[in-house]
């Protein structure tokens, strides 16, 4: 399985040649599916980082992006998800999406499709990867829409992920961390994380930071 998990999408050279890698495509051949389903009942002006997130794309030279909503009425998305190379979920919400991913049967697409296809997470997305989206709860946060209790993540990886960090933030998560079991990524938006089969490097041209969690999971 190929995951690479950022803040605020492809936002440097840096992590758009870890998606390169990963695909082992040059940028003119590769086909993404770009997924804003997270996007879909965030308020205001979306143009600032949802149409940033997509000309990214085409700004490292990728020319074939098909965007697509699995959550939207009478759209077959898994037929057409099947000629993508890369799954990129854009950011969002974290709680619509996680539940979003959940009826429409998402997540059972996911663990076939990615044997093969690579996923990009951006923000919401990343965190939905994760054991938990419980992160989605420190303040400011997300507001939780559709008012779920079960936070647990798809659990492709074993840490969690906060994105959109500052160093005053760094601190925040620090302290999440201590109530955690599992560790928790803290990334700036020109930081992402590259997990190839379990095994995770961080990828980044700004700042992140790495807290174990605080319980122990033997004394749970």
């Amino acid at each position: 399985m190929k995951l690479l998990l950022t803040s605020a999408g492809i936002t440097n050279q840096k992590i758009a040649d870890a998606l390169f890698e990963m695909t082992n495509k040059p940028a003119s051949e590769l086909k993404v599916a770009f997924i804003p389903t997270a996007a879909n009942v965030e308020e205001g002006n979306k143009t600032d980082w949802f149409f940033r997130q997509y000309e990214e794309l085409r700004q490292f030279g990728i020319e074939w992006i098909n965007m697509i909503d699995f959550a939207a009425a009478d759209v077959d998305w898994q037929a057409r998800l099947e000629e993508c190379d890369v799954l990129y979920l854009t950011g969002g919400n974290t709680f619509y999406l996680l539940d979003q991913v959940r009826r429409q049967g998402f997540d059972i697409y996911l663990e076939k499709a990615l044997k093969e296809k690579v996923y990009v997470g951006g923000s919401a997305s990343s965190i939905l990867v994760t054991p938990s989206i419980n992160v989605a709860n420190i303040p400011p946060g997300d507001p939780n829409l559709p008012r779920l209790k079960d936070f647990t993540g798809l659990g492709y990886v074993d840490f969690e992920i906060e994105p959109h960090c500052d160093k005053d933030r760094f601190e925040t998560v620090k302290e999440y961390a201590l109530s955690r079991q599992n560790a928790v990524y803290a990334l700036d938006d020109a930081s992402a994380i590259k997990v190839i089969d379990g095994k995770a490097t961080v990828v980044s041209e700004g700042e992140w930071d790495y807290f174990e969690g605080g319980i122990n999971k033997e004394e749970q």
